[in-house]
């Protein structure tokens, strides 16, 4: 640690500028996780959001809503096997919608009152199974819309009205409108009375009916479309970026390595130990790298507080904290090559003593 520290603090410079390259790279892994992050969220807020554990569609769908289509006996059949498990039947629709002179687009959604999938309600009032109206995600608020507003569905001409928000329902990059199911099958009279899925809060204790398929929130998840592709090709950036990011540490220590070769051989001439010189070197590479962090993680904190709301952006402290281990994990495997360097220092030849 001594050793390290006087290394560090005798060439304050080259210190600093290694410390910057680092800080950036940290600053992009850790803003590329807030997007990959906040993105996830935005297009399965109200799958990660759910209380529901399980989802059954018909077997052919696979999981995915839109493709499922369950009849009222379907239904019946699911809540048998339920048994005094909750379940509760979701309709889901995409649709097109209009404030005033403003289209928009979203997800309506038509759920039971008062069963586990119904919206709480931030604000305004909730669902009640008398009621016409909708709770609706509360970022339609950004788009002009307020209590009370009434939103007309295109193409039909269908009304309704806002009567509540909610947080964190969003699905497909899409606010969600929440509606009751009476409602729903009203303004969708071509699903005779089917419904695209039924939640599950618990387990089933007894099996489906065939052509029935159970699966769980995290199948569900990933069968959602675009959200395996969007998350995987985010992903790859990421793991690219921490690749970039070893190699140009290692790239850096091992040229500065390279400059020292003389100290390294005159301190192995006064019985310096390659163990010591390997530890200093290793823990001058975490120091840097763990100042480095720091600094980028400050830095991505005042950077979100500057992005525009509309932009997904999420990062909590556990994730900041495993995305600052990886990289001073990278750091660590990093100093490797430059460990050779220093083990096949010959202090005769470093120092130019003739043999």
């Amino acid at each position: 640690m001594y050793l390290a520290l006087r290394e560090l603090s005798h060439h304050p410079v080259r210190s600093l500028l290694l410390g910057a390259v680092v800080t950036l790279i940290a600053f992009m892994v850790f803003m590329l996780t807030g997007l990959t992050r906040g993105l996830a969220h935005d297009n399965a807020a109200l799958l990660l959001g759910t209380p529901a554990r399980h989802f059954v569609t018909t077997h052919d769908a696979e999981g995915v809503f839109t493709r499922s289509f369950l009849t009222p006996a379907d239904v019946d059949a699911v809540r048998r096997a339920a048994g005094p498990t909750p379940a509760t039947p979701v309709a889901q629709t995409f649709v097109s919608f209009s404030r005033g002179d403003r289209q928009l687009s979203g997800v309506l959604l038509g759920v039971d009152p008062g069963r586990f999938m119904a919206p709480a309600a931030t604000q305004g009032r909730a669902l009640t199974a008398a009621t016409p109206d909708a709770v609706v995600d509360e970022s339609l608020r950004e788009d002009g819309v307020q209590l009370g507003d009434t939103l007309t569905l295109k193409p039909g001409g269908d009304t309704v009205r806002v009567i509540g928000f909610t947080r964190g329902a969003r699905l497909n990059h899409q606010p969600v409108l929440y509606v009751t199911l009476d409602r729903w099958q009203a303004l969708n009279p071509r699903s005779r009375g089917a419904v695209n899925a039924v939640a599950v809060q618990g387990d089933l204790p007894r099996p489906l009916p065939a052509g029935l398929g159970l699966h769980t929130r995290a199948e569900t998840l990933q069968v959602l479309p675009g959200y395996q592709e969007e998350q995987g090709s985010l992903t790859m950036i990421q793991a690219f970026l921490v690749v970039v990011a070893a190699f140009v540490m290692a790239a850096f220590f091992y040229v500065i390595t390279l400059q020292k070769t003389p100290q390294f051989g005159l301190l192995k001439a006064i019985g310096a130990r390659t163990r010591t010189l390997a530890g200093s070197l290793v823990t001058q590479m975490l120091l840097l790298t763990a100042g480095a962090v720091t600094a980028a993680a400050l830095l991505t904190l005042a950077a979100a507080q500057l992005l525009p709301g509309s932009l997904p952006f999420t990062l909590t402290a556990s994730t900041v904290l495993a995305a600052s281990a990886l990289l001073l994990a990278v750091a660590a495997l990093s100093s490797l090559l430059s460990l050779r360097a220093i083990a096949r220092v010959d202090p005769l030849i470093a120092i130019g003593t003739p043999v």
